[in-house]
């Protein structure tokens, strides 16, 4: 379908993606990709300090191709900012054909969000949980692709080490690496259980590791591992490598059937046990419902 995967051989037009985390990393690398090949791109950012220039920037990659790119603000640990940006979607696009859960933090300290969960469970789960929810009907109209950004460190990931409340909570907080695990984990199990819930209505989901990169996840984490992972950025890939690792479940005509599977970088591999396991996948969605309000959804448990 394209000799490359830079956009540049691949046909979008009339397609809509939405990415979170679009300001910097994989979520802009992955942006400009599909404005390069044509698809109307939102980007959701943090701040307007940091989106406008990046909108900028995939606006000006996506120009020969006839891409629209707009620029949507939501602070995705907050629901409130949740809710508002998916309504805003649901009014201005009655279909969804790609939906990139990439936002994410990694803290050094426990954080509580106003709302009082964990700020990394709030941003990296709950957050794309409820977004993916209330675009629904959007993403059944596009027939449309979720692909979860996760990690290789879901295997430091265990949501079996306590009660689930008290991990989204913060009180079973046992430092920013157990927290980010602990959530990329939770995209995984989010990802399958997607797809035993949805799969019949056309929607097909994936998680991804998108590689060691040079972003900017590392930026706020003052911690012994944060500070030698921010010395070693210069060894790190950059950021494009995880854009063109979205990509490629967008590009490949090979994958348009592939559902519900775990992806380090290009490469389809088997996530950690934990992230199989239906009954905790049925626990974190149906606990995760409550945590964010969101209707029962119906559907094969």
């Amino acid at each position: 379908m394209m000799e490359a995967v830079d956009g540049t051989g691949l046909d979008l037009k009339g397609q809509t993606a939405v990415v979170t985390g679009a300001n910097s990393g994989v979520g802009k690398s992955a942006a400009e990709l599909l404005a390069r090949a044509g698809a109307d791109v939102t980007m959701v950012c943090r701040s307007r300090e940091r989106g406008e220039p990046a909108v900028a920037a995939v606006r000006q990659a996506g120009s020969s191709a006839g891409a629209a790119v707009r620029l949507e603000l939501a602070d995705l640990s907050l629901q409130a900012d949740v809710r508002a940006l998916a309504d805003r979607l649901a009014a201005r696009l009655p279909a969804i054909d790609l939906l990139v859960n990439n936002a994410g933090v990694w803290l050094h300290r426990r954080e509580i969000t106003s709302e009082g969960f964990e700020v990394t469970f709030a941003t990296n789960h709950l957050g794309h949980f409820l977004l993916t929810h209330r675009l629904l009907e959007q993403l059944v109209a596009g027939r449309g692709r979720i692909v979860n950004v996760s990690s290789e460190a879901h295997r430091n990931g265990d949501l079996r080490r306590a009660v689930l409340e008290t991990i989204v909570r913060g009180d079973a907080w046992k430092g920013g690496f157990q927290a980010y695990g602990d959530t990329k984990l939770a995209n995984a199990l989010f990802t399958f259980e997607s797809v035993r819930r949805w799969g019949a209505r056309g929607i097909t989901a994936n998680a991804v590791h998108p590689g060691v990169l040079r972003t900017q996840i590392w930026r706020k984490n003052r911690s012994a591992l944060g500070l030698l992972l921010n010395a070693a950025k210069g060894l790190m890939a950059k950021p494009e490598v995880g854009g063109r690792a979205v990509m490629r479940l967008v590009e490949d005509p090979a994958r348009d059937e592939v559902t519900g599977r775990y992806f380090k970088v290009e490469t389809e591999v088997v996530a950690t046990a934990q992230a199989y396991d239906e009954d905790l996948a049925r626990e974190l969605w149906d606990r995760s419902l409550e945590w964010t309000g969101v209707a029962r959804a119906r559907g094969p448990r």
